[in-house]
């Protein structure tokens, strides 16, 4: 499911549309040999690449939340980069995907590998509120 979510600026029908760039990844909020994630300072974006396991979930708790008190509203995380992730480091993304819910936010994940996909939706944490697999699912 594909989910677009506009929030504030011009770009109704037949009105000015809003430039598109893409985030500057210029805060690295971990790097370690297993898992990298970069933030960028002025947009609600993480990218990670490496793997998420129970022996850095907090790392990655840690680098959502320092995300989230730079911006406001949805935070968006780009998994292209993400070779392996386990039932611990999903955890980390229910719990804050649920706060974001809370707030009136989603938690977005992107570029989903098949592995993430298919454990997200045997456990049932698709239909957690405030988290949304966004984009094609990679092979």
């Amino acid at each position: 499911m594909t989910v677009w979510r506009i929030t504030g600026g011009e770009g109704g029908p037949g009105g000015p549309r809003p430039e598109r760039t893409a985030p500057r990844y210029d805060v690295v909020e971990l790097d370690t040999p297993l898992l990298r994630i970069e933030g960028a300072a002025d947009a609600p974006w993480l990218r990670m690449s490496g793997e998420v396991d129970v022996s850095n979930a907090d790392d990655l708790k840690r680098a959502l939340r320092a995300a989230r008190a730079r911006v406001e509203g949805d935070l968006h995380v780009d998994l292209t980069g993400v070779d392996f992730i386990d039932v611990a480091g999903l955890r980390v993304f229910t719990a804050e995907a649920r706060d974001l819910a809370g707030r009136g936010g989603l938690l977005v994940l992107h570029s989903v590998s098949a592995h993430i996909d298919k454990l997200v939706r045997l456990i049932g944490w698709d239909a957690v509120p405030g988290l949304e697999l966004h984009c094609r699912v990679r092979p």
